[in-house]
């Protein structure tokens, strides 16, 4: 009888974000630090709410307006600079026994000449990123708004919700490791126990 593979779900809940990253010969930026009075990652009842993270590679920032003569590697730039930020911070936030279940939704705010109409267009390069990075376990629901400008006159700013769950390779080694420590404390026990009582007897006798 043949194994079925694991599903996009299961693999994912097995690999850690970077690694995920890392299959696609691309690497995390270091997490970024909140640049104000709030908290880059917050995680609540198994959903991660991810603070908003514009278009900046170190101290450079891909800038916007956007109009329509922008060129389209501009835009990917800015798309994956965003996506690649955001999974940054909430790989440095999660506990290693976490995981991502599935990327909930994706909130995107383009900073847009007036009159742009393909704001959409704008936030397709980052979905499709979450889609390569996490199979079908990165689709997700959407908004995309246009703004005025942007923290940096950054060209995109995107705000990621994901829901998780426990990583099952790194709960069974723990439950192993904690299945073997019981083992060898109770076999410590019945060894004592068996010495004190043979001394018992011998003394008796």
């Amino acid at each position: 009888m043949t194994a079925s593979a694991p599903s996009a779900t299961a693999a994912t809940a097995n690999t850690s974000i970077a690694a995920r990253v890392a299959q696609l010969g691309m690497t995390l930026p270091p997490s970024p630090a909140p640049r104000g009075a709030y908290t880059g990652v917050v995680v609540h009842g198994g959903i991660a709410y991810v603070s908003g993270q514009v278009s900046r590679i170190g101290d450079q920032v891909v800038a916007g307006p956007v109009d329509h003569a922008t060129p389209p590697d501009v835009i990917q730039l800015a798309a994956r600079t965003c996506v690649l930020r955001a999974l940054s911070a909430l790989d440095a936030a999660l506990p290693a026994t976490m995981a991502v279940d599935r990327v909930l939704f994706l909130r995107g705010f383009v900073n847009a000449v007036p009159g742009f109409a393909h704001h959409s267009q704008v936030l397709d390069d980052a979905s499709s990123l979450l889609h390569e990075i996490f199979g079908d376990a990165g689709r997700h629901a959407r908004s995309a708004l246009g703004v005025a400008s942007l923290p940096g006159n950054g060209l995109l700013e995107i705000e990621l919700t994901v829901a998780l769950s426990a990583r099952p390779d790194v709960n069974a080694t723990a439950g192993t490791a904690a299945s073997s420590t019981e083992s060898a404390t109770e076999s410590a026990t019945e060894s004592a126990t068996e010495s004190a009582t043979a001394g018992t007897t011998t003394s008796t006798t």
